[in-house]
């Protein structure tokens, strides 16, 4: 009996992920990816023959698919952990809410501090994060307290999505606590990016299980005939058209229904959850500098005021051998929300120049840069909003399957949850297959 063709629209975690546990399982893939690499998310740049994240990346210690993953394909063993510190600026002022001294100076009264407490403790210790919790606001306003949240968790869920807490779920902020990723060390693999190292092993591994990627190859429409997949149309030096039995997504909801609004059959599933996604796109600027940060930290969280970024990743305080100079690499990151979409369209230089004066205001000298990279990162983080709920993995149209981080919900985004999305696509179309396997 011939293979069953499937065909992935996405090179990043998801669509390699699925591709992999198909490939294994007997099934035909072949990859499409719009860029002229494989990576998505978790691609890289390249300056001086050393390697970088678009955005931050690390590896986190309870990311299981992840590790699996890393284990799978010989990776794991070069795998360094590493504490990073977490700060929070807050009127030009930086603490560490880990040092009792530094948490007794934060702006906060102490009955706020101690409900603070009770909120992080509460949320390490519940397990179940599925029932809905309702809104973010009144889900903190309950536990912590009105002082906590505006002190805070409003800042932070400004930062992340430029919306008030009243319009996010809760089960998505308080899962993100009880994860507390940044408590625990963080992997990395010394001298590289390790993304790269990771997307190039799970290319290699598609292949060698037989699959093909075709990259710098963008869908432009998905063909739909009698409510089934039949085939779609991609662009590479022209437009080709490919058929398959099967269909994989991997793109953000929106963009896949684009892809498919042009077919007669499309309007079955616009009233699906689907609809209802959003997503944000965020600016990431790297750069080297000869200076040195007066405290050493790996995340800089910006609370108040509003900076032009959100937040500062010291990417060298976690992999000392990043640089290109072994100098202090400096990841800034801003979520273009409503208050922050004047900053899409500035040049590195110019976005430089204002991350340089909001830096100064908080260490008191201006940053002087090696070299310098900006990203446009577009659909970077689907928006968590109040009632969240999970798309089904397979569309009402017959032989359509979706996965990406969109569908992993409450859990928190990593590149573990992507892969694992794709594997859970591509374990439903086992089962789903295997009496025709049979």
């Amino acid at each position: 009996m011939a293979k069953s063709k499937v065909i992935i629209i996405g090179a990043g975690m998801a669509g390699l992920g699925a591709a992999i546990k198909l490939l294994e399982a007997g099934f035909a893939c072949t990859i499409l990816e719009a860029q002229k690499e494989v990576g998505g998310l978790a691609g890289h740049f390249t300056i001086q023959n050393k390697h970088f994240p678009l955005g931050y990346h690390h590896i986190l210690s309870q990311d299981k698919p992840l590790l699996a993953m890393l284990k799978k394909l010989d990776i794991y063993r070069s795998v360094v952990w590493k504490k990073g510190k977490v700060l929070f600026a807050i009127n030009n002022k930086i603490f560490n809410l880990e040092n009792p001294i530094e948490f007794l100076k934060f702006p906060m009264n102490l009955w706020a501090k101690i409900r603070f407490v009770i909120l992080m403790a509460y949320c390490f210790i519940k397990r179940n994060w599925n029932k809905d919790l309702g809104n973010a606001e009144n889900w903190l306003d309950k536990i912590a307290g009105e002082t906590v949240r505006k002190t805070v968790f409003d800042p932070l869920m400004d930062i992340k999505y430029g919306l008030p807490s009243s319009n996010l779920s809760a089960n998505w902020l308080g899962s993100r606590l009880h994860y507390q990723e940044f408590s625990k060390p963080l992997g990395f693999i010394p001298g590289t990016d390790w993304t790269k190292i990771l997307n190039e092993k799970l290319a290699e591994k598609v292949r060698e299980l037989g699959g093909i990627i075709l990259t710098d190859a963008r869908v432009e429409k998905i063909n739909i005939a009698d409510n089934k997949f039949e085939s779609l149309d991609y662009k590479s030096t022209s437009v080709i058209n490919i058929a398959g039995d099967i269909l994989i997504n991997t793109t953000p909801p929106h963009v896949f229904l684009k892809l498919v609004s042009s077919t007669p059959d499309a309007g079955i599933i616009f009233n699906d959850q689907l609809q209802k996604i959003g997503y944000v796109d965020g600016l990431s600027l790297i750069l080297e500098t000869e200076q040195k940060l007066p405290r050493e930290l790996y995340l800089l969280s910006c609370l108040k005021p509003r900076y032009s970024f959100g937040g500062i990743f010291m990417l060298s305080s976690l992999n000392s051998t990043i640089g290109v100079k072994n100098g202090t690499v400096i990841n800034f990151f801003t979520t273009l929300s409503k208050g922050s979409e004047y900053l899409r369209y500035k040049s590195a230089d110019e976005l430089l120049e204002i991350y340089s004066r909001d830096f100064e205001k908080i260490f008191g000298f201006r940053l002087k840069s090696i070299w310098h990279h900006l990203t446009l990162i577009k659909n970077y983080s689907p928006k968590f909003l109040n009632g969240y709920e999970n798309p089904q993995i397979q569309c009402n149209i017959k032989n359509i399957y979706f996965a990406g981080n969109y569908l992993t919900y409450p859990t928190i985004t990593s590149t573990g949850s992507a892969l694992e999305s794709g594997e859970k696509a591509a374990n439903l179309i086992i089962r789903n297959c295997e009496p025709a396997i049979r």
